[in-house]
C-alpha cells in the first residue's frame, strides 16, 4: 500500500494515453496535489518526536515520592517509578525526568540542565 502511495504521480501519466489532454491534465493536477499533501504528513509523522513507551517519558515531570538521595521514588501518569538523582531531592518536589537505565528513572531538579546539555 505504501509504495502505491509513493508512485503515484508516475501511475497517474497513464491518465494522458487514455484520456483527451483537456480532461487528463486536471485530473493529473489533482493527483499530483494529493500526493504532496500525503507526502508531507507523511515526512511529518516520522519527524514527530517518540511520544509513548519508556522514551516518551524523558522531557516530562514527575513528583517525589519519597526524598530521593540518590534513589528513590516518582510518580508520574500515576505510575510509581524507582529513581536516582546526583541531586537530593525531598518528597513533594516536581522533578525533570533526563533518562532512562532500565526500569529506573534518573531525574534532576526542575529546571535544572545537565552538564552536557543532553539528555541521559
Amino acid at each position: 500500500m505504501c509504495h502505491i502511495i509513493l508512485i503515484m504521480p508516475i501511475l497517474g501519466i497513464a491518465i494522458f494515453w487514455i484520456l483527451p489532454m483537456s480532461i487528463a491534465l486536471p485530473i493529473y493536477l489533482i493527483i499530483l496535489t494529493l500526493s504532496i499533501l500525503i507526502y508531507n504528513s507523511l515526512l511529518h509523522a516520522m519527524h514527530t518526536p517518540v511520544t509513548t513507551g519508556i522514551q516518551g517519558l524523558i522531557g516530562h515531570k514527575a513528583t517525589v515520592l519519597d526524598s530521593i538521595n540518590p534513589e528513590g521514588h516518582v510518580k508520574i501518569h500515576g505510575e510509581i517509578w524507582n529513581a536516582v538523582s546526583s541531586n537530593v531531592l525531598r518528597r513533594g518536589e516536581k522533578v525533570d525526568i533526563v533518562g532512562v537505565e532500565g526500569l529506573t528513572l534518573r531525574v534532576q531538579n526542575e529546571g535544572l540542565k545537565t552538564s552536557s546539555g543532553k539528555h541521559c
